[in-house]
């Protein structure tokens, strides 16, 4: 039997609502490329402000992040804390070249992601889809400015980014699962155009973007085991955290797929 860790664990509970989140049927349309413009549009737009809580999220782990005042030699990869800084460094980047991609993506294809106001800046509440109000507040409740917990300050953002990229790859990669099933048709008949079948969804379950969660997955479960060792009750206290937090974020996800009527 493998060892434990907290990943594997958060894996292991709340499985069907798991299968719900990673199996939809906008997932399914989106692989067979019926999905309207209009509806992609407003998907990828409420997507795009999605980012934005994400960046906050990364700002605020990276205001409490306790690293070390010893330098760390050149070729070490450092401590729990200074590899979750370079992640976190990496997913900015990575997060903007995203949004940047969004806005590309779009223009090729004639598809609007713009919901604000005639201000420019305003979104009403009611363009806003339930799962990204959810997510919105999962983010906040974690960017107040509160003092962090004393144990492991950072558990639950690092959870809450593991949880939402392994989620929406597993996502993903079911549909690109569902599209390779489907006879091949040309992207030019697509509702779409083809901006998912071509574009987003060989974005969203490349290579590149499975290691760049697993490494995450890594920090996360060493840092767990370096901090609670063989106490089984301060195992016990992350794992609380750690599901509360897996849990809000499943409902987000969940809810984060448009329901499709017919």
């Amino acid at each position: 039997m493998p060892p434990w860790t907290l990943t594997s664990h958060l894996l292991s509970v709340n499985n069907d609502q798991f299968t719900r989140a990673t199996q939809s049927e906008f997932l399914a349309q989106a692989a067979s490329g019926t999905l309207s413009k209009q509806l992609i549009s407003h998907w990828l737009a409420n997507d795009r402000l999605y980012m934005q809580g994400y960046i906050r999220l990364a700002g605020e782990l990276l205001r409490i992040l306790q690293l070390p005042a010893k330098p760390t030699p050149s070729k070490a990869a450092g401590t729990i804390e200074l590899r979750l800084l370079d992640w976190l460094v990496d997913a900015l980047v990575n997060i903007r070249r995203e949004e940047r991609f969004f806005v590309d993506v779009a223009e090729r294809f004639g598809l609007d992601v713009d919901l604000t106001e005639g201000d420019d800046a305003s979104i009403k509440q009611e363009k806003k889809i339930e799962g990204l109000k959810r997510f919105e507040k999962l983010f906040n409740s974690l960017t107040t400015g509160q003092p962090p917990a004393l144990l492991l300050p950072w558990l639950e953002g690092a959870v809450l980014f593991w949880a939402t990229e392994r989620v929406y790859f597993e996502a993903w990669s079911w549909a690109k699962a569902q599209a390779e099933g489907l006879a091949q048709k040309e992207y030019g008949v697509d509702e779409d155009g083809g901006a998912m079948r071509k574009e987003f969804i060989p974005n969203w379950t490349n290579q590149e973007f499975i290691e760049f969660v697993d490494k995450l997955q890594a920090i996360l479960d060493e840092g767990v085991l370096e901090a609670v060792g063989n106490d089984e009750e301060l195992k016990r206290t992350v794992v609380e955290r750690a599901e509360c937090i897996w849990k809000q974020l499943l409902d987000a996800e969940e809810a984060f797929w448009p329901k499709l009527s017919g």
